[in-house]
């Protein structure tokens, strides 16, 4: 490397040095101020999640108790439709008895009336002829036995049809009273019915609400504790990213050969490496850092600088194109670029630096051993 070229470069990293302090690298306090947030938020989706369990516990077992209710009230149905069953057969065996009282009573009104047809002649002509039907004691006895016999006939007649027509309204008196009983009975059956369905559906659609707003506050939480889990790792990531402690464990920027060795007291001085690549080759960060640089400089062709903190950087020069923006974080392995035309190289190729407090250090020392 020509020692302007060189020279330009160290003047680079001078100008950008000034402008990154080592806050604007490792950020712990902003993660541990967003940790801390997170966390808040993770605490409080607990405490609303654990809330809405124990509501839902609490439906729960409300729902429990009606389930219990329901087999009570259920088996109290059960003996309820068998009363009204029971009512329902003697319902309609009174019915059967009030059918035949109906037509015993009919039919005595039929035979009393009879009597009454064959009575009411005799009586009246009884009266019409008075004293002359005594002229034969025998006959007059006669007469009198059989009308005698036929009032006491048609008496009990007319008693039996009052008995029977008190039967009727006994019998008509207790079917109204079954259906009484019967309507009753319904009502009560029915109000029992509806009255669990009412608690049932109510209780099911609190549980209903309860269970989405614990899926949605268990699925919030979830996400909660993810970016919890990111930020713990970006967190022990900057704490543990000294590059001071990756030494001989960095890994190569690109897959080539050496073919240009840091020879910093050289004529002409190299103060990095060259390597000699497929055309088209991945150029990656060898460490996690921030890009300060990504434009062409007179001689390097397109470069990226990337600062990793404690004052180390890292400059990749010969890019045929980068895929990174100046102030981008990058992650250690992550693509930058691809590799150009590398004059030592005679082909495609990449020139790496390595510098600490603007001095260049060897980068093979740096690098793994195997290449």
């Amino acid at each position: 490397m020509k020692p302007a070229l060189a020279a330009l470069t160290v003047l680079v990293c001078c100008l950008l040095a000034p402008l990154l302090p080592e806050q604007a690298f490792a950020q712990p306090a902003h993660l541990e101020k967003a940790l801390q947030h997170e966390r808040q938020k993770a605490d409080e989706r607990k405490s609303a999640v654990q809330q809405l369990a124990e509501r839902e516990r609490a439906l729960a077992g409300k729902l429990g108790e009606i389930e219990t209710r329901m087999k009570t009230t259920q088996s109290r149905i059960e003996k309820q439709e068998e009363a009204l069953e029971i009512i329902r057969k003697e319902e309609a065996v009174y019915a059967q008895q009030y059918e035949a009282v109906r037509m015993k009573r009919e039919q005595s009104v039929r035979e009393l009336r009879r009597l009454l047809g064959l009575l009411w002649p005799i009586s009246a002509q009884g009266m019409h002829e008075g004293a002359r039907l005594t002229d034969s004691w025998d006959n007059a006895d006669r007469r009198f036995q059989w009308n005698s016999a036929a009032y006491n006939r048609a008496r009990a007649m007319l008693e039996s049809v009052r008995r029977q027509e008190l039967e009727l309204a006994g019998v008509l008196a207790r079917q109204k009273e079954l259906e009484v009983q019967v309507d009753k009975q319904l009502v009560v059956i029915n109000a029992d019915k509806d009255a669990l369905l009412r608690d049932r559906l109510t209780v099911n659609a609190r549980m209903n609400q309860v269970n989405t707003q614990r899926r949605d506050l268990e699925s919030e939480l979830q996400s909660i504790l993810a970016a919890i889990q990111k930020l713990n790792y970006q967190l022990v990531s900057q704490r543990s990213r000294k590059f001071d402690a990756f030494k001989a464990a960095l890994p190569w920027p690109v897959a080539g050969r050496v073919v240009a060795t840091f020879a910093p007291d050289g004529k002409p001085a190299r103060r990095g490496i060259g390597l000699a690549t497929g055309e088209g080759s991945t150029v990656r960060s060898v460490f996690w850092g921030k890009v300060v640089h990504n434009d062409v400089l007179r001689g390097l062709g397109k470069v990226v600088i990337l600062y990793h903190g404690g004052d180390y950087y890292t400059l990749y020069a010969y890019l045929s194109e980068t895929s990174v923006q100046t102030g981008q974080d990058v992650e250690k392995d992550e693509p930058i670029g691809h590799a150009g035309y590398y004059p030592e190289a005679h082909g495609n190729g990449l020139y790496f630096e390595l510098r600490f407090h603007q001095k260049p250090i060897n980068p093979q020392l740096w690098l793994m051993p195997a290449q």
